[in-house]
């Protein structure tokens, strides 16, 4: 799983700024990576039962 630490502060140097377009693409792109990471991860164990407790 490839992680970009400096996405982060791309997003922060968007904000910073005052460029909300551009951080608001960046902000949405990232949010998809760490979506499509987790559906990997939970897609790698499809053979084992999975609890999912929802409160």
């Amino acid at each position: 799983m490839a992680v970009r630490l400096d996405e982060h502060e791309e997003i922060i140097a968007a904000i910073k700024a005052g460029d909300a377009e551009q951080a608001h693409r960046l902000t949405i792109a990232h949010a998809a990576q760490i979506v499509r990471q987790n559906q990997d991860y939970i897609a790698r164990d499809l053979g084992r039962p999975l609890a999912i407790s929802i409160a």
